[in-house]
């Protein structure tokens, strides 16, 4: 980290979503915020590649919303897993600074399967979250892990797991992460937008 406090860039307008990422850059003294409404590359990611590259894809566009100035762009994405036959959802977070990228995961959690053969149907699990429980906002709030925790852990709480993890490298620079160059990231992003 620079002496100087960094703008963070936030790939997303989820309320949920920028209250965990100012959690968790507020903890190593950042005071400054963009929000910069980007979109992922799915509605709904499924697998863990998709809701990388959707994290990715808002943590490039936020960082190129900066225009050069010192900062991070962060991207979270909401995706689901299946692991062993449990759909599992969780989040993922990319973080760059123009020279590298990081990404960290938040706790996954288990979805019931019924959600899930929605989600495969094509509809988003906000929505799905919405209309079954008549929380309206549900996924800019507690978020399906607020309501199946009964507000134990909320959306919030996952956004500020994955983001605090992906940022351990500039937490704890003497650490050798070596992590992968941004122009790495870049080039995967635009492979994926080429093949669609």
């Amino acid at each position: 980290m620079t002496s100087s406090s960094p703008v963070v860039a936030i790939g997303s307008k989820n309320k949920a979503k920028i209250r965990g990422v100012k959690r968790a850059f507020s903890l190593i003294g950042a005071r400054e915020f963009v929000e910069v409404p980007v979109k992922g590359f799915k509605e709904q990611p499924i697998g863990v590649f998709e809701t990388f590259i959707g994290a990715a894809k808002r943590a490039v566009e936020a960082l190129n919303a900066l225009k050069g100035k010192e900062g991070f762009g962060v991207g979270v994405e909401a995706g689901i897993v299946v692991f062993r036959g449990i759909p599992l959802s969780g989040q993922i977070a990319v973080i760059t600074d123009g020279t590298r990228y990081s990404m960290g995961f938040s706790s996954f959690f288990p979805l019931p399967k019924r959600f899930y053969g929605e989600v495969l149907r094509g509809r988003e699990l906000g929505d799905i979250m919405e209309n079954a429980t008549g929380i309206e906002g549900i996924a800019e709030g507690i978020g399906a892990i607020g309501y199946f925790s009964q507000g134990l852990m909320t959306r919030t709480e996952l956004s500020f797991q994955a983001v605090l993890s992906a940022i351990l490298p500039w937490i704890n620079p003497q650490t050798e992460y070596e992590l992968p160059a941004y122009s790495e990231l870049v080039e995967m992003l635009k492979r994926v937008i080429e093949s669609l």
